[in-house]
């Protein structure tokens, strides 16, 4: 199932969504994860490292800041084999897993409520998120058949990698794992975002009683309605898959609100941002500064249109031996998605299935 909501910025940055009681007075205690936005922001930090001496400077040290796991990749198992470049010469396409934990005390690691990948074609022109519904009902390393969330819970980012690749049969290259409680500062400190909105909604803030509506189209939303936003899942027709729909439409705004040059060309806010970005995510060994860096500097995304968003495809729901609402895996349409993330053939996988 694929989307690609157009992200579209008005002449003025103006509130098209406001509250219909006033506005919060405090910030929200969030549990939830909700989206991923490191990569997304990295990746299309075009011309913002190496360029100006200063935003070098300020990218090194604050991506220096970034937790790094030694343990946030499988081991000692059996993995698919790392892609190689399928024209010689080529950087290699990459597959990064994106996790956003709903983490309710220091000591467990809580349920992945959000499951991206994020593949970054070879030429760096497309990147594809790629949504993988909560629900799936997937075989698990070790633990047996359960929805894809538990093996975070059980496992940590190591089994949801496995279990990821297990299920697709690509090879992940690397982790990004989040809990962004603050992830209303991160949307403030770009001055909002404008998301193309695919499914209307009403939505009340339990923690201010303010009440939000969410039309079709552009909307407007500061950080505090950008949670609400993309937190929202009951009240939705779809559920968790319109809530993942919304997910990576925000991600995509988010991302192409950075690359603007108000934000690029703005050391402050552009260092602010960095921080941000460092403050909240922790990412496996192997993503290093350098990784980071060479990964920003050789992007080539210029507009939306090379940021396409999709969902890992069911054959539709059903009901567990225990009693759990399921989301069933489309086995053949879920081969050809690995195939694609693992040979680099993700435009020819998009073409072939629209929808």
């Amino acid at each position: 199932m694929t989307d690609d909501p157009i992200w579209r910025q008005p002449a003025a940055e103006a509130p098209d969504t406001a509250p219909d009681t006033a506005p919060p007075r405090r910030r929200p205690r969030w549990r939830r994860a909700l989206i991923i936005l490191a990569i997304s922001v990295a990746v299309l930090m075009v011309a913002a490292v190496g360029v100006v001496g200063y935003l070098a400077r300020t990218a090194t040290e604050s991506l220096s800041n970034i937790p790094r796991e030694p343990d946030a990749l499988p081991a000692n198992v059996d993995r698919p084999p790392v892609a190689t470049p399928t024209v010689s010469g080529a950087l290699p396409a990459m597959n990064i897993v994106l996790i956003g934990a709903d983490k309710r005390s220091p000591n467990e690691n809580g349920r992945s409520d959000t499951l991206i990948v994020a593949h970054i074609s070879s030429d760096r022109s497309r990147v594809y998120l790629v949504s993988f519904p909560r629900d799936m009902w997937v075989d698990i390393p070790g633990r047996g058949r359960a929805k894809i969330n538990a093996a975070y819970s059980w496992g940590g980012t190591a089994l949801a990698v496995q279990t990821l690749e297990g299920l697709t049969g690509a090879h992940m290259d690397h982790v990004v794992t989040t809990n962004l409680n603050d992830f209303v500062g991160l949307v403030n400190v770009v001055g909002g975002v404008t998301v193309d909105n695919p499914v209307a909604s009403t939505a009340k803030d339990e923690n201010t009683g303010a009440t939000y509506t969410f039309p079709k189209g552009p909307v407007y939303l500061d950080g505090a309605m950008a949670l609400l936003f993309s937190r929202q899942r009951h009240e939705l027709p779809n559920g968790d898959l319109d809530r993942a729909l919304r997910q990576r439409a925000l991600i995509k705004a988010l991302a192409l609100k950075v690359a603007t040059p108000q934000v690029l060309a703005n050391p402050v806010v552009l260092g602010n941002v960095i921080r941000s970005v460092a403050k909240y995510v922790k990412v496996d060994s192997g993503m290093t500064d350098s990784v980071i860096i060479d990964l920003a500097t050789s992007m080539r995304i210029t507009g939306g249109d090379q940021i396409i968003s999709l969902q890992a495809p069911i054959t539709g729901f059903g009901t567990s031996a225990d009693g759990q609402a399921i989301d069933i895996v489309d086995t053949a349409g879920v081969a050809a998605l690995g195939h694609a993330l693992q040979t680099d053939t993700m435009a020819d996988y998009v073409a072939a299935h629209p929808k």
